[in-house]
């Protein structure tokens, strides 16, 4: 079976008996590397041998040479502005233009003119340059001599190559049919497939790769989570990142003292936030200087920080009053931390919060079973926890195979002190989960940092949820 190529090489030799590469490729329009590896695969099937080889020198202008051969090389055009006159350098400056420096320059070195203050004194009237004769005799298939070839390599105006020429001779007569891919209905009802070659199907050919976008794996994760909210009957509630200490702390009855709110302990944001209601205010302040016993400082309250929890959104959600509510909150919270496999200083929480009416522990506990079933982890152990602002509170745990038991979650019902200071006076029941390590759980990721990754490899390989 004989190439497309082959063929045409296969008939141009037909007529020719013996030719060259170069005649060749001219002869069939094929690229003179195209030529060699086909010329090869002939000599191996005994169609054609090789006569002889040799190396040639290949000259070519490049473009600037082009450029030069049109328009003069520069210290010639300088001469012929001078025109024998000694005349003022800003003059020949705003003749030649940019090519001013260049056309000093060699003309200087080539003993051309004389500079003598503001003038340049010519040597000569008239000049043209043996580069410029050389560019000339590239342009009609001549090579000029080494030395001019050398200097116009070295100012860039021509490119030298050594190519290989083979001159090869058909040996061979082969019957040239014009090669097919596809048998067809009419081929058969004819019998002209006789006339044709057939190209043989490779079935072991691997079939072009076209990757195709996708969203990021994490992504996919948590709009699986906010999905399965939804469909829990939860409405999503979203807050910005910069946050001020009387939501993300003051609300939530964490005291102005507690170590959480250290300069180290989260990332303070320069300027004050505007508190809301003085009546929200004044009750948070009672609150805090009643259960807590020290004088709480508004100022401290109006500092702004990265928010370190989501449950500051929760606090805000409280804020607007007593009504019933079933909400839940993902985004990005920011604590100083050693980054490390498990840790980083901005990763993703979710809350939520429940005011209903009649709402019990036992209903925290079963909800949040829904949740975590839906996240497919049927197995959970509940224990009990302590956390500031909730009144009993408990951690889950949940089973997974490959991990065995990981703590999940915390939960519990919002203490009095949180919720009474903002009209209400429901129970509501909260909780708040680390979205980046169960989806490390979730999707077997080792290193907490691969989970924000933009390696485009990597990403291309994660399984789509």
């Amino acid at each position: 079976m004989l190439s497309e190529n082959e063929l045409k090489i296969i008939q141009f030799l037909k007529e020719r008996k013996k030719a060259t590469t170069d005649e060749i490729s001219e002869g069939t329009n094929l690229p003179l590397s195209s030529i060699f590896s086909n010329i090869a695969n002939l000599e191996a099937k005994g169609v054609i041998k090789q006569i002889s080889s040799e190396v040639k020198k290949r000259v070519k202008l490049t473009e600037e040479g082009e450029r030069r051969l049109r328009e003069g090389l520069p210290e010639d055009k300088l001469i012929s502005i001078l025109g024998g006159r000694e005349t003022k350098v800003h003059e020949i400056k705003e003749r030649l233009g940019k090519d001013f420096e260049i056309g000093l320059g060699w003309a200087k070195r080539k003993g051309l003119i004389s500079i003598e203050g503001d003038l340049i004194r010519p040597k000569v009237e008239r000049f043209t340059s043996p580069e410029y004769v050389g560019l000339v005799e590239i342009s009609q298939g001549k090579i000029p001599n080494e030395s001019i070839l050398d200097t116009l390599v070295k100012r860039k105006l021509v490119e030298v190559k050594e190519e290989r020429v083979i001159r090869v001779e058909l040996v061979k007569d082969v019957e040239v049919k014009p090669v097919e891919l596809y048998l067809t209905h009419e081929m058969l009802s004819t019998g002209t497939w006789r006339n044709y070659e057939f190209k043989p199907y490779n079935v072991d050919a691997q079939p072009p790769f076209f990757p195709l976008g996708k969203t990021h794996y994490f992504r996919d994760f948590i709009e699986k989570v906010k999905d399965l909210m939804i469909t829990l009957g939860f409405t999503e509630v979203v807050g910005g990142y910069v946050e001020m200490e009387f939501f993300n702390f003051d609300m939530l009855f964490q005291a102005q003292d507690h170590p959480a709110r250290e300069i180290h302990d989260s990332f303070v944001v320069e300027g004050q936030g505007k508190l809301p209601s003085q009546d929200l205010v004044r009750k948070v302040k009672e609150a805090h200087e009643r259960w807590w016993r020290y004088l709480w400082n508004e100022d401290n309250a109006k500092r702004l920080v990265l928010r370190s929890q989501t449950t500051a959104v929760t606090a805000r959600v409280l804020s607007e009053g007593e009504r019933r509510r079933k909400v839940f909150t993902i985004g990005k919270v920011f604590r100083p931390d050693a980054i490390d496999a498990t840790h980083l200083i901005e990763f993703h929480q979710m809350d939520g919060l429940v005011i209903e009416e009649g709402f019990t522990f036992k209903d925290l506990l079963s909800t949040l079973r829904d949740i975590f079933q839906g996240l497919g982890i049927k197995k959970l152990k509940f224990k009990p926890g302590y956390f500031p602002f909730t009144e009993p509170s408990v951690e889950i745990y949940g089973y997974i195979e490959s991990l065995g038991w990981k703590e999940m979650a915390g939960a519990g019902l919002l203490r009095k002190e949180v919720t009474e200071p903002a009209g209400v006076y429901l129970p509501a029941g909260a909780w708040g989960i680390g979205i980046d390590r169960l989806a490390m759980s979730f999707l077997g990721v080792q290193d907490i940092r691969d989970l924000y990754s933009w390696d485009i490899e990597y990403l291309r390989n994660k399984r789509v949820i």
